[in-house]
């Protein structure tokens, strides 16, 4: 019996929490902008002029050059021109070769390891650099 009456009454605490909780929000409603409705002419007045200010000030900011965000970019090397390293894919039955002016880089055969330029068994696969 004791035990009913101890949850009655927690029921009963919990439930008047609640309803002053929705009290709470009715005073809440009653403000305006997070401003009190009751301020008087003057502060209303005075939090404007402070807002004129505050908005103005974003006015007389020069704007600033366009920095780069990149934290690393000094230590960076800087990246290669875009016509100079120009990459072409070359392949073929044996062997794969690339122009004159250009150098070739790798060379990935489809089965084994490859031979210089070729593969002992299956088709090589070559990246050709620009000089």
């Amino acid at each position: 019996m004791l035990r009913i009456t101890v949850y009655a009454t927690l029921i009963i605490i919990l439930t008047m929490g609640a309803a002053s909780a929705q009290a709470d929000m009715q005073e809440m409603e009653d403000m305006k902008g997070g401003q009190n409705s009751f301020r008087t002419k003057a502060e209303k007045k005075n939090d404007r002029d402070i807002d004129r200010a505050y908005q103005s000030s974003f006015k007389r900011i020069p704007d600033a050059k366009q920095k780069n965000s990149d934290p690393w970019g000094d230590a960076r090397s800087a990246p290669p021109a875009a016509g100079k390293n120009k990459q072409r894919i070359v392949s073929g039955e044996k062997t794969v070769s690339c122009n004159a002016d250009e150098v070739l880089v790798s060379v990935i055969c489809s089965e084994g390891s490859p031979v210089g330029a070729g593969c002992a068994v299956g088709s090589p696969t070559g990246l050709c650099m620009h000089k």
